[in-house]
């Protein structure tokens, strides 16, 4: 499964961010992801989307594999 488009869904708070994402696959169906919390000011919620699309497409990955070996 691969993920073709991650985008910042909402933040949340100002020192102590939560910071959600969601992730389309190349099927088109949407999955979330987060919350992401931080307290870093320097944190980049966009420069962090490529690391959520790879935990996401693992985490697809992972179920997938469990609806074959059951």
């Amino acid at each position: 499964m691969s993920i073709v488009v991650t985008e910042v869904e909402s933040v949340h708070g100002d020192a102590h961010r939560m910071i959600f994402y969601r992730c389309q696959d190349h099927l088109g169906a949407w999955h979330s992801y987060g919350p992401v919390i931080t307290v870093d000011p320097a944190f980049d919620a966009e420069a962090y989307k490529p690391t959520v699309a790879v935990k996401v497409a693992e985490r697809l990955a992972e179920e997938e594999a469990a609806k074959v070996i059951v």
